[in-house]
């Protein structure tokens, strides 16, 4: 008496079909084959396999077959991993960029918030004599005794009012004088008042904004790559999101420096 076949899904049909020809030519006493639950999708294929020989008996499939299906296996995985490594976006160029800005703006912040005034910075007032430009150091020398009281010693005695001039017009806020001898003059450096410091502090919010509008700009570029060089939906949601990450960084280093310079001010 035959039997029902219940038709099994697997990769190797063209063996399943022989056996099924066999049976219905009666080459074969008696075979009784009920479905079967191979495991989810994720199973590997050799494991399948294993179980259709050990229930079926096939042993036409050839050992050099399976391993051929387990190296293909394989050589996706190493295509995919290959893939994923050609498709990272090369930071070090931007991270250039980024740190030159960063510096940068260091250097403004603490020239527009430091009150500490320098010798080089008085040197490099520009005084005009006999229709000339001349640095302040060219005509005289500056001592500063404190952070908040500075003395120059003119060369010629009849520059002192054209240096003091020069002060009083670098910053309205200054009021140089010359003492009862007229050998120098000494200035005191007043401090800020409120609105001033107000004034600054707005100067530096503007330059905080204007460091983070360039970093953005990078951000977009940076995307502009992804989308047009990088494979694979998967892979650019990973790089963008990589992105985020590395973009967040940089900015925080950059609220740093402004936290660095306004916290106490």
């Amino acid at each position: 008496m035959k039997r029902s076949i219940i038709r099994l899904s697997i990769f190797s049909r063209t063996y399943l079909n022989s056996v099924v020809n066999n049976i219905n030519k009666g080459c074969y006493g008696f075979l009784c084959v009920q479905g079967l639950n191979f495991g989810s999708k994720k199973e590997k294929t050799y494991k399948e396999t294993k179980k259709i020989r050990n229930l079926l008996k096939i042993s036409g499939i050839r050992n050099d077959e399976i391993e051929n299906i387990n190296t293909n296996k394989k050589g996706k995985e190493n295509v995919k991993r290959i893939t994923n490594e050609n498709n990272n976006v090369d930071y070090k160029s931007y991270d250039i960029k980024i740190e030159e800005i960063i510096k940068n703006f260091d250097i403004k912040m603490k020239k527009l918030l430091e009150n500490t005034l320098t010798v080089d910075f008085f040197n490099n007032i520009v005084v005009t004599k006999d229709k000339k430009k001349y640095k302040l150091s060219d005509i005289s020398q500056v001592v500063i005794k404190s952070s908040k009281t500075i003395f120059f010693y003119p060369y010629i005695i009849s520059d002192i009012q054209k240096i003091i001039h020069t002060l009083k017009v670098k910053d309205n806020t200054w009021n140089p004088t010359a003492p009862n001898d007229g050998q120098y003059i000494l200035l005191h450096i007043p401090p800020l008042t409120n609105e001033i410091k107000l004034k600054k502090k707005k100067e530096a919010k503007d330059l905080l904004e204007k460091v983070k509008n360039d970093i953005r700009n990078i951000r977009h570029k940076i995307r502009d790559f992804i989308g047009k060089n990088v494979e694979g939906d998967e892979w650019k949601i990973e790089e963008k999101n990589k992105l985020d990450n590395y973009i967040k960084n940089k900015v925080k280093n950059i609220e740093n420096v402004y936290e660095k310079y306004t916290k106490n001010y």
